[in-house]
């Protein structure tokens, strides 16, 4: 197998067009692609004309309502809201802020409105009614200042975000139908904007928006033919990537729409035993419509792994971040980690080793746990069951802000992205019984690689749990290779390897921590996959206001523990069992009460509910 998917890669990242990636790309960036406006929707027309132009077959546009009130399991609809222009002026002066030519700086569905404001602070004591509120730092944009603005009948607000850089503004939403308009400036602006306050001068706002009933498109398509499958069979492989955007986002995520068209063409042109599919939707709610058809609506079978490329074209050097390879869930025993994480490997090293011994390269990438900020979310959810892997980057020094542009991302970057989903998904499109067989020892050699990255001295008390549950994953993955047609002796005598180790490496520990305490299991009662966005709306106000606060400490920690944790009710374990699992799964260790005091919170808001052994439902968590 080695040597075999080294060819594939290499020829799939030969085959790949980056000039013509990067056209994509750039094209993208034109369009403001808010979920429920006219610019996504012309992005989507633009992505299906070029998926047919790249060979790929079923092209289709769904389209679904964006009235801001159709759901899907938890997931709303976005509001039809597309914005035309917004000026942010000070008497005698030219616009301090200009939108569309300012990127980012009108929130997302501000409401139209026309005429002066009075500029107020948002520490005044009072405010006249109308008034456009300055708000120094986008900490104080909280749920109190909203409620205030309410009460006071304030039009909008201007907050400062970003950077220094005049293309540095950040992104602010207010939520869809809101009346509020909101700007979003940087230091330089903000500081003009507070001189204008304390000499009692007046601002002159103008915004221009369409409000008028619009669509939120899902463009799918697949390779042609697929000899070798069923019409009832699933899909090889769903490469997917989020279409919505401000514009530019240009890395995010233009560069993942075009890294799935790149990795479309290629695909066509191959003969394949099951069929690709692909999908670009606005991000979150357009995968969950799509897989609420094929779930609660029988469309049609999963498939039997997914890519979601979101983020993928990253300059490295100018971001500041490598190529994240994000798992598949540790819930979700399967193949597709250790496969994609293969074909990274696998690619074409641009030089080698003074001895030409070793394949060099000056980009960097890593794996993660699996987080589920992207669209693999919905499908990797436990109660969906796809394996999803995701392709990224991160840190990004630029992302949500008005600086992702096209200079942001290496063409050379896009194609290793594209190289990589492409060969993953061919493997699987391609393989038979030989093919799954040599797929076996890989999946081996990638579970003891984790395997023995536990081992001390690691100081971590979860270490030799981590060494279990990843030997167990191993195990129980690779009869995940039976439906490619991986021989039964070939995926016991791996089986055994596996035992084995594990066996041997338990032993660096002279004593393992006791297992967590029982207690009444814990069960899933939201419908569908989680949703961190409406747990929040359904939370009192007393856990609100504490996920907001955990979340602007730390927005991507606290995210990953959320989802951790939710993924790891499972209806078997207790309290202890589910937080324990979820500091092993997240990679994350918490301070003592975290994990209880937010499944306490899902309990509140009838999330979760608590069973005793007979199966009837007993007290919520404390």
């Amino acid at each position: 197998m080695p040597g075999s998917l080294t060819d594939l890669v290499a020829g799939i990242h030969h085959g790949i067009d980056a000039d013509e990636a990067m056209c994509w790309v750039a094209r993208l960036t034109e369009w403001d692609r808010y979920q429920g406006s006219r610019g996504i929707a012309a992005a989507a027309d633009f992505v299906a004309g070029e998926a047919e132009r790249a060979g790929l077959a079923g092209v289709e546009i769904l389209n679904f309502p964006a009235d801001g009130r159709t759901s899907w399991w938890t997931f709303t609809a976005p509001s039809s809201w597309t914005p035309r222009s917004a000026r942010l002026s000070l008497p005698g002066r030219t616009a301090l802020v200009d939108y569309p030519a300012q990127p980012y700086t009108l929130a997302a569905h501000s409401a139209a409105t026309h005429g002066e404001a009075a500029l107020v602070h948002a520490q005044d004591d009072r405010w006249p009614p109308g008034a456009l509120v300055l708000v120094p730092s986008v900490a104080g944009l909280d749920g109190k200042l909203f409620a205030r603005m309410r009460v006071e009948r304030a039009s909008g607000f201007c907050v400062r975000t970003g950077s220094d850089r005049p293309d540095g503004a950040g992104r602010v939403e207010l939520p869809g139908g809101s009346a509020l308009f909101g700007f979003s400036v940087v230091p330089g602006q903000m500081d003009a904007l507070l001189r204008a306050y304390h000499r009692g001068e007046r601002a002159r706002v103008d915004v221009d928006v369409d409000t008028t009933p619009a669509r939120m498109p899902v463009v799918v398509a697949r390779t042609p033919g697929g000899s070798g499958a069923a019409p009832s069979s699933p899909d090889a492989c769903l490469i997917t990537a989020h279409l919505c955007h401000p514009a530019p986002g240009a890395n995010d995520n233009a560069s993942g729409v075009a890294a799935a068209l790149a990795a479309g063409r290629v695909l066509a042109a191959r003969r394949l035993r099951r069929p690709v599919r692909f999908l670009w939707a606005p991000e979150f709610v357009g995968l969950a419509a799509y897989v609420h058809r094929l779930v609660e609506e029988g469309r049609g079978p999963l498939p039997m792994m997914a890519v979601d490329l979101d983020m993928v074209g990253q300059d490295q050097r100018r971001c500041g971040g490598p190529l994240i390879v994000e798992h598949s869930p540790e819930y979700l025993p399967h193949f597709a980690s250790a496969l994609v994480e293969a074909c990274v490997r696998a690619l074409p090293p641009a030089a080698h080793s003074y001895s030409g011994a070793v394949g060099c390269d000056v980009w960097a990438w890593r794996s993660t746990p699996f987080v589920g900020a992207s669209d693999h979310a919905v499908l990797a959810d436990r109660a969906i069951g796809c394996p999803a892997v995701q392709l990224g980057h991160w840190p990004d020094r630029f992302n949500h802000s008005g600086a992702d542009t096209l200079d942001k991302v290496d063409p050379q970057e896009l194609r290793r992205s594209a190289a990589i989903a492409a060969s993953a998904a061919a493997v699987v499109a391609t393989a038979g019984a030989e093919e799954a067989d040599r797929l076996a020892p890989l999946l081996t050699r990638w579970t003891a690689r984790r395997m023995t990255a536990c081992l001390p001295p690691d100081d971590d008390p979860l270490a030799s749990d981590l060494l279990s549950r990843r030997w167990r994953y191993g195990r129980d993955a690779l009869d995940t290779l039976r439906p490619l047609g991986a021989g039964r002796d070939v995926l016991e005598r791996q089986a055994d390897l596996l035992a084995g180790l594990h066996h041997t490496l338990s032993k660096a520990w002279d004593e393992v921590p006791a297992a967590a305490r029982g207690g009444p299991s814990l069960h899933r009662s939201w419908p569908g996959p989680f949703n961190l966005r409406a747990l929040m709306g359904a939370v009192d106000e007393t856990d609100r206001r504490w996920f907001q606060r955990r979340l602007a400490d730390d927005r991507g920690r606290f995210y990953a523990s959320a989802m951790a944790l939710a993924q790891s009710v499972d209806g078997v374990s207790g309290t202890a069992g589910v937080v324990r699992t979820a500091q092993l799964d997240a990679g994350i260790r918490w301070e003592p009460g975290f994990g209880e005091r937010f499944l306490a919170a899902m309990a509140g808001a009838g999330w979760v509910k608590e069973k005793d052994g007979d199966g009837e439902e007993g007290r919520e968590p404390s």
